[in-house]
């Protein structure tokens, strides 16, 4: 018996109706105005008002997963289905018991087809664990799809899993496959609204060959007269077709999330002015286009062609009819889809006819150097689509160097694709301008990744020069395992650094911007090395995880650094440019580490600093010590002044013991008597300035530097902590002086050394 819910089905002219309500984010209702505040309460507000003064129109926001049915719903509603499910009420049969029905979050079908959609929508980013959701829809299936197919007959059905921002794991994905459930992410929906508003309607061809490639279409005529010949080792065809068939059969490999399976993808997103302005050429002006599109027929048994019985004499080629094949995406676009597109929705589709030359199941990565063969002699190829297609064409190269640099753009470029990625949409791999976010480069991730040692290096000759750190000898291998260490390493770094992780190249950002995350690669390379030098890290065996906790505390003055960063700092980073731009964010994140790891310090940072930050240095250690003197000489004298001889009670009891400790041992090793006040530090005096009423009652005046400071004690005494933080560094080899430590060297020395004459 079946309680399917056919009457909660609408069609044609229903379908815009109901599309116009769920293309907005919220619902609506009429009501008496005198209603209004009790309807505030539960959500609704006012949308407009009506003629009767009397009543108001009010809405309220959909939930959020409400929402993500209505895009899904919407976008099958525009790529042109005839008749879909009218609500979120449409249940349908599974069973022969009267209890055995299912709701149906989005019902879809054409003239072929009938598309089940399950969506799921999360109101974060957040993993999945869908194992009983999966496993419970897959069990209803067949029974879903005999339901279907009673009522629509002669149609192949499909079931997508359609997710907003989750995370599958592995094993929901494998479930997902187990049962032939076809999953879309919230980059396979955007993509496909991207191409329906460019194509309209027949973006549904593209959708139908990635649901259905290799199926049948039935009813289709695939007799087509034709020439048959060979070119660079290749079989080819020649021949006239009307586009609405080719449109069909055809698939265009758009460098999408919605391709990725089909690895090579080379294609740019269809331009919509381009194509507007086609279309116009072709249903306005009746214009054509001579020159052939550029196709690769894909076949699992060799394409039949009936070649002719007629010949010409001398020709080496051949005529004949050729069968095409009747099944989806069994043809691939290589050059051309502006030309073929600009015919969808056309009164010409199937009147006209475009010339074509087919080659006979051409591998995609030949079809990839084909592609850039064409536009290097028309529109040229822009660096990041190449190093995007070197990614894929370099892969299996029989130069091992190549194949380490497809490693590296793939490495960059899932970096920035994948949603677990902490550069995910960080990094501009496609051919828009890229914005403050979006504003790493492929070429820069490729270029850390390279001047470090994770990959092998190779000569001219194939011959290894060096080993790889983390290089495994094949791609696949070595990607899951260096990929992995490196997103999970950024990822801490957004995790203590968030702030700044995520201003990009606004407010004047430093970190996630080609320098920031090219010195950081870099700096990540530089403690893998020094990790493995000690014994505490083996890549050929240890797990990620372990790798990574050990990496950690490496990584930690890194963050301490971002996230106190002074602005004469962020601005050296910023405004180094070109192939060396990331050196001095690489260098300053070395030294971070170095203040506070000694042990860590690799080959060239020394000599780095010692060429780039002793400017300063002489005049600062002169400086130091009389600003010091002068300090403390000016906080004694006005303690007895405010105190007389009970000063000493008004100093913390730790600064005063810690100084008497430091002169009893300095006593007992010299045998001299030492005065404990000269062991007080900078540090101990900020202390005794700010303790108690020391700082409201007497050293509030003297010691602020900046009146218009705005701030607590704490605050306003921060450049004490500074200039003993300078002390303990000049103490060390690696002794620099930054711009601004000395800038504020020589203020304190004129405001209390200079004028007391100390």
């Amino acid at each position: 018996m079946s309680n399917t819910t056919w009457d909660k089905l609408v069609s044609e002219n229903e379908i815009q109706k109901v599309k116009k309500a769920r293309s907005v984010s919220y619902i609506t209702k009429t009501i008496f105005a005198s209603s209004l505040e009790d309807e505030k309460l539960d959500g609704w507000d006012i949308l407009s008002y009506t003629k009767d003064p009397k009543k108001l129109k009010v809405k309220k926001e959909k939930p959020q997963d409400e929402i993500f049915e209505d895009t899904i719903w919407v976008l099958l509603a525009n790529l042109g289905f005839t008749t879909m499910n009218r609500d979120r009420h449409f249940t349908m049969s599974y069973g022969d018991s009267a209890s055995n029905t299912q709701q149906i979050d989005v019902f879809a079908v054409d003239k072929e087809t009938i598309i089940f959609v399950e969506c799921k929508s999360a109101i974060s980013l957040t993993t999945s664990n869908f194992k009983t959701t999966i496993e419970a829809y897959g069990e209803k299936m067949r029974g879903l799809q005999t339901e279907a197919i009673k009522k629509f007959p002669n149609r192949k059905c499909k079931f997508i899993f359609a997710t907003n921002n989750y995370i599958l794991s592995h094993n929901d994905e494998e479930r997902l496959k187990s049962y032939n459930f076809i999953h879309f992410d919230e980059n396979t929906i955007i993509y496909y609204q991207q191409l329906v508003k460019h194509l309209g309607s027949s973006a549904r061809y593209q959708l139908l060959g990635n649901l259905f490639a290799n199926t049948e279409i039935k009813g289709m005529e695939n007799q087509i007269p034709a020439i048959r010949g060979k070119m660079g080792g290749h079989t080819y065809y020649s021949f006239s077709i009307e586009p609405e068939k080719l449109l069909k059969i055809g698939y265009v490999l758009h460098r999408s999330e919605a391709n990725s399976n089909l690895m090579p993808t080379y294609q740019r997103l269809i331009k919509k002015s381009r194509l507007t302005a086609i279309r116009k050429f072709i249903n306005e002006d009746h214009g054509y286009f001579p020159n052939s599109i550029i196709i690769s027929i894909d076949s699992k048994r060799p394409l039949q062609f009936d070649r002719s019985e007629k010949k010409v004499s001398g020709a080496v080629a051949d005529l004949g009819i050729l069968h095409l094949p009747k099944k989806y995406r069994s043809v691939y676009i290589i050059d051309g889809q502006h030309r073929l597109y600009g015919y969808s929705d056309s009164q010409y589709a199937s009147s006209n006819s475009i010339p074509v030359v087919a080659f006979e199941n051409l591998d995609q990565k030949e079809q990839v150097k084909l592609f850039m063969e064409i536009n290097e002699n028309q529109k040229s190829v822009s660096k990041k689509l190449r190093n995007i297609l070197n990614a894929d064409m370099l892969w299996d190269s029989s130069k091992e160097s190549e194949k380490r640099d497809a490693l590296r753009l793939k490495i960059a470029q899932d970096l920035g694709e994948k949603s677990t990625s902490p550069l995910y949409g960080r990094i501009n791999i496609d051919e828009d301008q890229g914005s403050e976010i979006k504003c790493v480069t492929i070429e820069c991730i490729r270029i850390a990744i390279n001047v470090g040692n994770f990959l092998s290096k190779f000569d001219k000759r194939n011959i290894l020069i060096q080993n790889g750190t983390f290089d495994l000898g094949q791609n696949d291998a070595t990607l899951k395992l260096l990929y992995g260490f490196l997103e999970k390493c950024l990822d801490y770094v957004k995790t203590y650094s968030s702030e700044e992780w995520e201003k990009g190249s606004s407010m004047n950002g430093i970190l996630t911007i080609n320098n920031g995350i090219g010195g950081l690669i870099r700096t990540i390379n530089d403690i893998v090395n020094f990790l493995i030098d000690n014994q505490k890290i083996n890549p050929m065996s240890d797990s990620i995880e372990d790798m990574v906790l050990e990496t950690k505390y490496y990584l930690d003055p890194i963050c301490r650094f971002v996230n106190q960063i002074d602005d004469e700092t962020r601005n050296n980073i910023k405004k180094s440019y070109g192939g060396n731009g990331p050196i001095p964010c690489w260098r300053y994140f070395q030294k971070a580490i170095h203040e506070d790891r000694p042990e860590f310090n690799p080959n060239g940072m020394v000599k780095y600093w010692e060429d780039h930050g002793k400017e300063f240095n002489s005049d600062a250690i002169r400086m130091l010590p009389i600003i010091e003197k002068a300090v403390k000489y000016i906080v004694r004298k006005k303690l007895e002044e405010n105190y007389d001889s009970k000063w000493i009670k008004e100093i913390p009891q730790s600064v005063y013991t810690e100084a008497k400790a430091q002169a009893s041992k300095e006593e007992y090793e010299t045998g001299e008597t030492q005065d404990w006040w000269d062991y007080i530090t900078l540090l101990g005096t900020k202390s005794i300035i700010t303790y108690g009423k020391n700082w409201s009652n007497i050293f509030s005046s003297i010691f602020t530097l900046d009146s218009n400071k705005v701030g607590d004690k704490e605050t306003k005494t921060e450049w004490l902590t500074i200039l003993y933080k300078l002390q303990s560094k000049a103490a060390k080899a690696n002794f620099t002086v930054a711009k601004s430590e000395y800038q504020l060297l020589c203020e304190v020395y004129a405001k209390f050394a200079e004028e007391n004459e100390i």
